[in-house]
């Protein structure tokens, strides 16, 4: 994997994108790779625009719970085994205070793990959180055409992963 650094601007964050996983302390974020079948999910929020699911850490919440949850709210997502946690966009955050109190800072990062499991209800949605208006399962080929212009590094995982031969833990 070529290494190099992005500006997130959004996230007030220069990331890189690594295959390390980086301790867990230093973790803000879990994304997944969540997978049905032969296929990814996408969700995609009422403008239209698609993500890979995923969020915020909770205040003391492991990596393993936080990606378990946020599966469920935002996808309706039942894990089937652990994660299998592959890479990491790392960085140092540029802004002046944590993005919430108890989160790491300056030191960050976005972990990604995929998963197996199954579509067992909607979306959650709690208040607060991102609102999702659609949920899909597509070849993992066409969710990296689908995520592709999208940023925040959901193609860019996408494509590692499946240079990995895709692998899951059961």
């Amino acid at each position: 994997m070529r290494e190099h650094l992005e500006d997130w601007a959004w996230a007030q964050t220069i990331v890189r994108f690594t295959g390390r996983r980086p301790p867990d302390q230093v973790v803000q974020s879990v994304r997944a790779i969540a997978v049905v079948d032969d296929g990814v999910v996408v969700c995609s929020l009422s403008d239209g625009t698609p993500f890979l699911p995923g969020g915020t850490r909770e205040e003391g919440e492991s990596v393993d719970d936080c990606l378990s949850r946020e599966l469920t709210e935002e996808a309706g997502f039942l894990m089937k085994g652990r994660p299998h946690w592959f890479a990491a966009h790392s960085g140092v955050s540029y802004h002046r205070i944590p993005y919430k109190p108890y989160a790491p800072f300056p030191l960050k990062a976005w972990l990604w793990g995929a998963v197996k499991g199954e579509l067992v209800g909607p979306p959650t949605n709690p208040a607060g959180a991102e609102q999702v208006a659609a949920v899909q399962v597509l070849r993992p080929e066409d969710a990296v055409a689908v995520l592709e212009s999208e940023g925040r590094g959901y193609a860019q995982a996408l494509r590692y992963w499946m240079s990995l031969g895709a692998p899951v833990d059961l």
